[in-house]
């Protein structure tokens, strides 16, 4: 149940850094920031409880949606802009690619259940 908890809010994160990542404030890109430090803590956060290996489902979670927002629209938009917003986005589930396969090398140290 744990990992699927993981992999869902893994999946919400992704979308919601999606749907801000665009948004800017005072000429700062304050929607990417969020979005991508958001992503980026919860994976952290993850890694350093009982159970690190429920990391690499919410990164598996976070980079699935994002591989299926990338694949683009039935008419031929996307959603992510080939922009340097877009390409952070991007850069950020690389990270958490990279921070996923580390996950599942951690040991545990809470309780194995």
């Amino acid at each position: 149940m744990r990992h699927l908890g993981a992999l869902l809010l893994g999946a919400v994160v992704a979308l919601s850094a999606v749907v801000v990542h665009r948004v800017d404030a005072l000429g700062l890109p304050v929607g990417l920031l969020l979005g991508g430090l958001a992503s980026l803590y919860t994976a952290w956060h993850l890694r350093r409880g009982a159970t690190p290996r429920t990391a690499a489902s919410y990164c598996l979670g976070w980079v699935a949606v994002l591989g299926v927002l990338l694949a683009g629209k039935p008419e031929g938009d996307f959603v992510l802009a080939s922009d340097a917003s877009g390409y952070a986005l991007m850069g950020v589930g690389f990270l958490l690619v990279g921070f996923g396969v580390a996950a599942l090398l951690a040991r545990s140290t809470g309780p194995t259940t």
